[in-house]
C-alpha cells in the first residue's frame, strides 16, 4: 500500500516506519493520547478486514457477541488463548499428516493456502519449505520446550515491516552494519527466522551476516529435542514418532559440531571484525557461551564500543551465573546490553532503554489483566498482571493474545524521554509466582473454547 493511498492509520499499521518518515525516534515520541487514538483506529480496521474472512475469529465473535470495536479494551474478549497456536491434534505430526495441518494452519490466516503441496511433504521441514515456497506465509515454530511445537503465520510482508523497523533503529540511517550469529545460520523457529531478515535490513547481504555454523536447523530434530527433554523433566521415556527417533543422531552430531564450531568462529571474528561496530542479538545462554569462548582464549573489547548487543528470549532452561552480563560487555567491548523483549506470537522486538525498561514498539497494544479474573487493568499508571498484546502488524490473522507473563507495565512517559508505554524488567512466567490455583486459565473461557473447538474440528 503506498503512502498516497494508504489513510493514516493503514499505513501505521502497515509500515510503521514509513508512517514515521524513516524517523524511527518519532515512533516513540508520540503523545499518550496520540498513541491511544492511531491505535483504536488501526485495531479497528483490523477487526474491519478480517471479520467474515477468518474463520476463527468469527467463531470467537459469535461466541462473545463482540461485532465491533468502539475502545481498545473492546478486544479483549477477542484476544487467543497461548493453546491456540499448537492446537492441532499431536497425532497429526507423527502421522505426517501435512495436508490436515495446512487445514487447520487455514484457518488461523487469510492467506491462501490451496497452492500448497502438503500432501508431498514427509516431514515438517518438507512442510515449511513448501510453504515459504507457494506462499507469502514465513511461519515461526516455538523452541519447543514444553514439548509441543507452535506454529505462528507471520508472512514475509509483515517481518518486513518489522524488521525496516530494526533496521533503521540499528543503522541509524547509515551504513549496514555487519551481524554476528553466534549460532547455526538457517531455521523457522521465532528466532532463526531473524537471521534471514537481519541479513537484508541490518548487514545489507549475507556477504555481511558471520554466522557459527552455515547449516540449518532442523524443525523435526527441534522437536524431537524438545519431547526429549520434556519426558525427562516427567521421567517419562520419550513417545516419539520412530522415524523422528531415527534422527536423533543427527541433532547429537550437530550439537557436537557447534560446540566444536565456536572457538574458531571467535578467533574468525577476531580477525574480521575487531574494533567495528557489530549488531549481535540472541539467547542470553548463547551470548554467554560465545563470550566465554572468547575470553577463554583472551579475547576481549573485540568491537567498537558503540556495538548493539542484544539479549533476549531468556535462559532457554539453562543455569546463567551471576557475572554473565559482565563477562558479555567485557568480551564484545560494548558499552552497555541493549535486552529485548520479544514473543513468537508477535512482529516486534522491544528493546530496553537506559532507564531498564523495554519500550514496547507502537504497533504493539499492550493490556495489563488480573490473572485471577483475566479482567483488564486501567490503562493508566503502572499495572501488573497477565501481559496480553495486540499486534497491529498482523494482516492476515488475528494479532490479538494473552501471554503467560507476568508484566509490569508503565503507561506514563518514560525518564529516557521516550513516551511509548514501557514493561519493567522482572517479567516472570505466571506458573512461577503466586498461588497457581488463583490464575485463571483463558483456555477454559467460553470464547477461546469456542475458537479451540473451531480450529480442532476438522482435524
Amino acid at each position: 500500500m503506498s503512502s498516497q493511498t494508504a489513510t493514516t492509520e493503514e499505513l501505521f499499521a502497515d509500515d510503521p516506519l514509513a508512517w514515521a518518515g524513516g524517523d524511527y525516534r518519532a515512533l516513540h515520541r508520540l503523545g499518550q493520547t496520540e498513541l491511544a487514538d492511531l491505535q483504536l483506529a488501526a485495531l479497528r480496521r483490523r477487526f474491519a478486514d478480517l471479520r467474515g474472512g477468518l474463520a476463527v475469529l468469527d467463531a470467537m465473535v459469535a461466541d462473545t457477541g463482540v461485532e465491533a470495536i468502539e475502545t481498545l479494551g473492546d478486544a479483549i474478549p477477542l484476544l487467543f488463548s497461548p493453546e491456540v497456536y499448537k492446537s492441532y491434534p499431536a497425532s497429526l505430526l507423527r502421522r505426517k499428516r501435512f495436508d490436515v495441518l495446512t487445514g487447520w494452519l487455514s484457518r488461523l490466516t487469510t492467506v491462501d493456502l490451496s497452492g500448497a503441496r502438503a500432501s508431498a511433504a514427509t516431514s515438517i521441514d518438507d512442510w515449511l519449505a513448501d510453504l515459504d515456497a507457494s506462499t507469502d506465509l514465513r511461519v515461526q515454530h516455538s523452541s519447543v520446550t514444553s514439548g509441543t511445537m507452535s506454529f505462528v503465520p507471520h508472512t514475509h510482508s509483515e517481518v518486513d515491516a518489522m524488521f525496516s523497523v530494526v533496521g533503521a533503529r540499528v543503522r541509524g540511517g547509515g551504513d549496514p552494519v555487519p551481524v554476528v550469529w553466534p549460532m547455526i545460520r538457517g531455521g523457522r523457529s521465532g528466532i532463526m527466522r531473524c537471521a534471514d531478515a537481519l541479513a537484508e535490513h541490518v548487514a545489507g547481504g549475507e556477504d555481511n551476516v558471520h554466522a557459527m555454523h552455515p547449516g540449518r536447523m532442523s524443525a523435526d530434530v527441534m522437536l524431537l529435542a524438545g519431547q526429549i527433554a520434556a519426558a525427562r523433566a516427567r521421567g517419562e521415556d520419550v513417545d516419539a514418532d520412530p522415524g523422528l527417533l531415527a534422527r536423533r543422531e543427527e541433532f547429537e552430531v550437530l550439537r557436537r559440531e557447534s560446540e566444536a564450531a565456536m572457538p574458531g568462529f571467535v578467533e574468525r571474528l577476531a580477525d574480521t571484525l575487531r574494533g567495528r561496530r557489530v549488531y549481535l542479538m540472541n539467547t542470553w545462554n548463547t551470548l554467554h557461551q560465545v563470550a566465554t569462548a572468547g575470553l577463554d582464549r583472551g579475547l576481549d573489547g573485540l568491537f567498537a564500543a558503540d556495538s548493539l548487543i542484544e539479549p533476549g528470549g531468556g535462559t532457554k532452561g539453562a543455569h546463567m551465573p551471576d557475572d554473565w552480563q559482565d563477562r558479555v560487555l567485557r568480551f564484545t567491548g560494548a558499552d552497555r546490553l541493549q535486552h529485548i523483549y520479544a514473543m513468537t506470537e508477535t512482529t516486534a522486538l522491544h528493546p530496553m532503554c537506559g532507564e531498564g525498561r523495554y519500550h514496547l514498539e507502537p504497533w504493539t497494544v499492550a493490556f495489563v489483566l488480573d490473572p485471577a479474573t483475566d479482567e483488564p487493568l486501567p490503562r493508566t499508571g503502572t499495572q501488573t498482571g497477565r501481559g496480553a498484546f495486540f499486534d497491529l502488524l498482523a494482516r492476515t490473522h488475528w494479532g490479538g493474545f494473552r501471554s503467560e507473563d507476568r508484566i509490569t507495565v508503565a503507561y506514563e512517559p518514560c525518564a529516557c524521554g521516550r513516551s511509548t508505554p514501557q514493561v519493567h524488567d522482572g517479567i516472570r512466567r505466571l506458573k512461577d509466582v503466586g498461588d497457581v490455583d488463583k490464575i485463571n486459565c483463558a483456555a477454559t473461557d467460553s470464547a477461546h473454547r469456542a475458537a479451540l473447538d473451531h480450529l480442532s474440528g476438522g482435524s
